[in-house]
């Protein structure tokens, strides 16, 4: 679980800014969504929690710079690859470090690992962590590497004693380039005691953004049955008329299935498809960022799989859609139920979810919220922006799960909570937030500058003397 994330100068997050899914210990509402002792004894950890903010405001750049720790653990650089990270633009900020720093658990660990950068080489880097059934924080190494880019490292007791060969890790240390976490190096050549730290961010941090789609619907819609009857559950539920969603083979037709195709691209999966191996299925990168999973059988045979939808008919009979029949509401829903079908799972999760209310009704946005703190895996946990109001229930959401980022006159963002603030238990918080007292809320300038109320003034005018 993900216990707190800091981040500095990084997009619009100038100064160090601090988001935490530590609960309140003073807030007593809904003490069945906190996970007990998670961050350490008498510490609980949040399920859930949701963050609000004007447009342009930072919010997705919280999710951002998640993904952006995330995809340098996981993928590193190569070699002379700067380190593509964006620093704040509004100052001279560009020759500064960025920091980075997550504290989180995981298979019964805790673990805190954070790095200082900029675009040419990782400055510092350090894991800390409090092993399983062990209380006292211990070291796992700290990395500095020096302005003529010489690596150093400092083992703690906890790493040293798992590897045999003392030589391994400094031969490993001085391999690490300037420009490569020693986390991920270290993991590339078989360090496995430090293997749970970047299973962490394969494995259970899952970043989903505003436009996102899922890439293996069709073929996980074919191959699992209890993820197929959730989604159908959940499309009834939801009133989208759907009555089930299934998978269907069809020929591959290359006018029907990609139309309006460039050529350059219909030559490229059409060798795709020409290389794939008999009794064998790829997914076939489309224009506009479409995905169609293309299998080939032992004939040669070239069929795609399409989703389809079922509607009832007035006359009782069931009405195959193709998905792109559906509305654009109904389309998004479809891809963002495997997230909360994965929050239901026995393995543990941190889903961050940009905009989740993009094109859904604000009761649909509830509904999802609520089946997530209804029918969640205790160690998951789901993160959210969204500008849906009708959220910000005490009845709901404690008022620790409840975050705004805010951007000030500089442009940089910050961000807090609502348990920062002294309120009433039984207090309006939409009415209070839409009425600007957490801030965190656009502020508009005089509309009569725009000139816009003269012109309706004189279009009025016209009329009334016709």
């Amino acid at each position: 679980m993900l216990i707190q994330f800091t981040v500095e100068n990084f997009l619009s997050f100038r100064d160090e800014v601090t988001f935490s899914m530590v609960g309140v210990n003073s807030d007593s509402q809904h003490s069945d969504h906190l996970a007990q002792n998670e961050a350490g004894d008498g510490r609980s950890v949040l399920p859930i929690a949701a963050i609000y903010g004007a447009n342009a405001a930072g919010k997705s750049n919280l999710i951002k710079a998640m993904s952006f720790v995330q995809d340098l653990v996981v993928r590193g650089t190569r070699s002379g690859q700067s380190i593509p990270v964006s620093t704040f633009k509004l100052g001279n900020y560009s020759s500064h470090p960025s920091k980075f720093e997550l504290i989180f658990t995981y298979a019964g660990s805790q673990y805190s690992y954070g790095f200082r950068l900029n675009r040419d080489q990782i400055l510092e880097e350090w894991l800390y962590g409090i092993p399983k059934k062990r209380k006292r924080e211990v070291m796992y190494f700290e990395r500095t590497t020096s302005t003529i880019r010489e690596t150093t490292v400092e083992y703690g007791a906890r790493l040293k004693d798992k590897i045999t060969n003392q030589q391994r890790l400094e031969f490993i240390a001085e391999g690490t380039r300037h420009n490569q976490l020693f986390l991920t190096e270290a993991v590339d050549r078989n360090v496995q005691s430090l293997e749970p730290v970047t299973d962490w961010f394969k494995k259970v941090l899952t970043i989903i953004s505003a436009e996102a789609s899922y890439i293996g619907l069709e073929m996980r819609l074919r191959n699992d049955e209890a993820f197929t009857d959730f989604l159908s559950k959940f499309l009834q539920f939801a009133g989208t008329g759907i009555d089930s969603i299934l998978t269907e083979k069809v020929d591959l037709n290359f006018d029907r299935h990609f139309p309006s195709l460039p050529e350059s691209m219909r030559e490229k999966i059409s060798q795709q498809i020409e290389d794939l191996d008999k009794n064998s299925a790829a997914i076939i990168e489309t224009n506009k960022g479409g995905r169609m999973i293309v299998s080939k059988n032992s004939e040669d045979r070239v069929s795609v799989t399409e989703l389809r939808t079922r509607h009832l008919s007035e006359d009782g009979k069931l009405i195959d859609f193709s998905l792109n029949e559906e509305s654009e509401g109904t389309q998004r829903l479809i891809h963002l139920l495997p997230s909360l079908f994965l929050l239901k799972q026995d393995s543990e999760k941190v889903v961050f979810l940009d905009e989740l209310d993009r094109r859904l009704h604000p009761q649909l946005s509830r509904r999802f919220v609520e089946v997530e703190l209804g029918c969640r895996n205790k160690n998951n946990q789901l993160i959210f922006t969204t500008h849906d109001t009708n959220l910000l229930d005490l009845d709901l959401l404690r008022r620790d799960e409840i975050w705004f980022v805010e951007k000030n006159q500089q442009g940089s963002s910050s961000c807090y909570s609502l348990a920062e603030f002294k309120i009433r238990p039984d207090l309006k918080i939409e009415r209070g937030y839409l009425n600007g007292r957490f801030g965190a809320i656009p502020f508009f300038g005089n509309i009569e500058s725009l000139g816009w109320l003269d012109c309706l003034a004189d279009v009025s005018s016209e009329t009334s003397e016709k």
